[in-house]
C-alpha cells in the first residue's frame, strides 16, 4: 500500500470517530489532516462528480508535467498532499504564468490562480503547484456544472489575460505558443487526456479542444 493510500485509510478512520480536520475555508470543505504519512488535505466537493472531475484534472495536469500536489480518491474523498509556500506574485512570477497559460485553458480551469492568488503557490524550491483546480473541466469551483459553458472552444486563452490582467495581462500570442510546445503539443496533450478522463462527455470536449488549441497556434 503506498503512503497515500496509508495516509487515506488513517484519515477515513479518524473522521469514523468523529475527527474532522483543520477547515482550510473555501465552499467544498477543504480541511487540513496530520497524519504519520504526513500532512494532507481532504477535499468531497459539492458532489461525487464534482470531487472526480477534480481528482481527474489533477492527475492529467500532473501526467503532462505541471506542479500539482500528489492526490488520491477513494470513496468520494480526494487526499492531497499539504504544501505550502508563498502566493504568486504578478511580476515575479510572469515566466511561471506564461508557460502554464495552455494547460490551465486547454482543461477550462476558470480558478487557475484563485480569488487571492492562493490557488497557485511557489514552493521553497521555486518550483510553482497549482493546489486547487475544482474549477476546472466540467464544473465551477463551487460545485455547480457549467454547462454549455465548458465547450469546445478555448475562450480560456483570452478571458484567463483578460479577467487577470495584472497576473496573465503580460501573457503574448508567443507566450502561448510556447507554453503549448512545453507541454508536449497535441500529442501529448490528447494522450493524456486518454490516459486520466474516465468521464466520456468529458474526455470528448477536452479532445476538441486541444484541437482548438492547435488550430490557433499552428
Amino acid at each position: 500500500m503506498s503512503p497515500m493510500e496509508l495516509a487515506m485509510q488513517e484519515i477515513r478512520a479518524r473522521q469514523q470517530v468523529g475527527e474532522q480536520g483543520q477547515f482550510l475555508g473555501g465552499s467544498t470543505g477543504a480541511r487540513l489532516f496530520d497524519v504519520p504519512q504526513g500532512r494532507f488535505v481532504s477535499k468531497r466537493g459539492n458532489s461525487p462528480a464534482h470531487v472526480c472531475n477534480e481528482y481527474e484534472m489533477n492527475r492529467l495536469l500532473n501526467l503532462l508535467g505541471v506542479g500539482v500536489p500528489q492526490a488520491h480518491l477513494d470513496d468520494n474523498q480526494m487526499i492531497t498532499e499539504f504544501q505550502q509556500g508563498r502566493h504568486i506574485q504578478p511580476v515575479r512570477d510572469r515566466a511561471h504564468t506564461a508557460r502554464d497559460i495552455v494547460p490551465h485553458a486547454m482543461i477550462a480551469n476558470w480558478d487557475m490562480l484563485g480569488m487571492d492568488n492562493d490557488n497557485a503557490i511557489v514552493l521553497p524550491d521555486g518550483s510553482i503547484s497549482y493546489v486547487d483546480v475544482g474549477g476546472a473541466g466540467a464544473f465551477r469551483a463551487q460545485g455547480a456544472p457549467k454547462g454549455s459553458a465548458f465547450g469546445s472552444t478555448v475562450g480560456e486563452l483570452d478571458t484567463l489575460r483578460e479577467k487577470n490582467p495584472n497576473e496573465l495581462g503580460h501573457i503574448t500570442e508567443q507566450d502561448i505558443g510556447r507554453s503549448y510546445d512545453t507541454y508536449g503539443g497535441e500529442d501529448a496533450m490528447r494522450s493524456a487526456i486518454d490516459q486520466t478522463i474516465q468521464n466520456p462527455n468529458t474526455a470528448n470536449i477536452l479532445q476538441q479542444r486541444v484541437g482548438d488549441i492547435a488550430r490557433r497556434v499552428a
